[in-house]
């Protein structure tokens, strides 16, 4: 009975509705940044769950909750940073597909700002008060946002104190200038008439008193925390480098960025992420086998970054090694999860070396995931065109033709159809009159 009873809980986990319910959960949060309503954002973050991960549950219930509050921020102020668009731009999710993944939900969205699509992977786990973000992953290089926000604060940054001895640390500097009013008062007051020490003793009160009531907050302050914990946290020590790094990358000074990059690892950045970038930053620049290496290195780092697999394996598509393409593809996406991009590509390798139903199946997957049906649609008659079957891209075709015109002459010179270019229903299709759009009555 026990072990029924556990694979229902289980099941009840993982079903469908539950899988659907925190993907909904997790896109309105996500929607809700992407649209200025910070406050949603950060009500769906599981900002304690993180801070004690990190920190340890005995040392985060033993922080005061003004210290608490002030890690909750960073914490908070991070996840935004790296994902809030820029002011004024636009941004919104472009697809997103979840899936369960242990007692939670893995939740992929792409998120479409003015520079390009995002992937992410948004970790959602369930509480009491319902699905609650517990990290966001920036799947292609490998960086885990809520990791990256509690590395930031550092663990040696929060140091076990002595209350007493904090309390006497902070009451001597304070008695000290108890003690200077008190000296200069009486010295002064001798040489005064009455009426100037009345006024004296007013205008030494003043300080007097903001020193006791300083004193008393901050002794009251050490002897009810425990642990110390920074006013202003520092950033991170390799966080120069990187600004330097993605500087000279903007500029085309890449040796540089090479450089800057190896300093930021060496101060203690994450390794992957530097490599991948890097590896972007040379294809972008036409140096392709130095991408490859830093592609290949990134793949090595633990933890590795997954877009470096993307990258290798569109590289390769792109040099006609469909088999090589469509192995990278396949790992990319078992380790990152799906998009479209990638789903897409690999359907077109997997036509390639002839595996046409599979290629099928994964433009299928791509076309589900698409916000813009018109592409997916058209992304599937190309495969079935590489993978030889007329018939079907004419009918791919016939339903994008049915609710806007096609133009068959970008189709007669598209390099996709090519395979089916002397197919007799081919031929038809392209040497049909186009058929008129009807458009609604207004």
């Amino acid at each position: 009975m026990a072990i029924l009873a556990a694979a229902s809980a289980l099941f009840a986990q993982l079903s469908a509705p539950a899988v659907e319910e925190a993907a909904e959960s997790g896109r309105r949060a996500a929607e809700a940044l992407l649209h200025g309503h910070r406050a949603v954002f950060e009500s769906a973050l599981a900002v304690d769950s993180i801070a004690g991960d990190f920190l340890g549950a005995s040392i985060w219930n033993g922080l005061s909750e003004r210290q608490r509050d002030r890690i909750r921020s960073v914490i908070r102020d991070h996840f935004v940073e790296m994902l809030e668009p820029p002011r004024a731009a636009s941004a919104e999710v472009a697809w997103s597909a979840g899936r369960p993944e242990g007692d939670g939900v893995a939740l992929f969205l792409g998120l479409r700002y003015p520079a390009g699509v995002l992937k992410t992977r948004w970790s959602l786990t369930r509480t009491a008060g319902g699905w609650m973000v517990g990290d966001v992953f920036l799947t292609d290089p490998g960086i885990s946002i809520a990791s990256d926000a509690v590395r930031s604060i550092g663990r040696g940054a929060i140091r076990r104190r002595d209350p007493a001895r904090e309390a006497r640390i902070a009451v001597l500097p304070r008695a000290l200038g108890l003690t200077a009013i008190l000296v200069i008062v009486l010295v002064v007051s001798r040489r005064l008439p009455a009426p100037g020490r009345r006024i004296l003793f007013l205008t030494a009160a003043a300080p007097a008193i903001l020193f006791l009531v300083d004193g008393a907050l901050a002794v009251r302050r050490a002897l009810s925390e425990s642990y110390s914990v920074p006013e202003v946290l520092p950033p991170a020590p390799w966080s120069g480098e990187e600004r330097e790094a993605l500087r000279a990358q903007r500029e085309g000074r890449l040796d540089d960025a090479s450089r800057a990059w190896e300093r930021a690892v060496a101060a203690g950045a994450p390794a992957a992420p530097a490599d991948y970038q890097l590896g972007l930053a040379l294809a972008a620049a036409g140096r392709k086998e130095e991408a490859k290496a830093a592609f290949l290195r990134a793949l090595t780092r633990s933890p590795s970054a997954p877009g470096a697999s993307k990258e290798l394996g569109v590289l390769a598509l792109a040099q006609g090694n469909s088999a090589e393409a469509r192995g990278r593809l396949e790992r990319y996406i078992r380790e990152a999860g799906p998009d479209p991009d990638s789903l897409s590509a690999l359907a077109v390798a997997e036509a390639n070396v002839g595996e046409s139903a599979r290629a099928v199946e994964s433009v299928e997957q791509a076309r589900v995931l698409m916000a813009d049906r018109w592409k997916g649609v058209r992304l599937q008659s190309q495969v079935y065109a590489r993978a030889g079957n007329a018939s079907k891209t004419v009918e791919m075709l016939r339903t994008l033709e049915s609710e806007g015109g096609l133009d068959r002459e970008s189709l007669r010179s598209d390099p996709a159809y090519l395979p089916i270019a002397t197919d007799p229903a081919w031929v038809a299709f392209l040497s049909e009159t186009p058929v008129a759009v009807r458009t609604p009555a207004r």
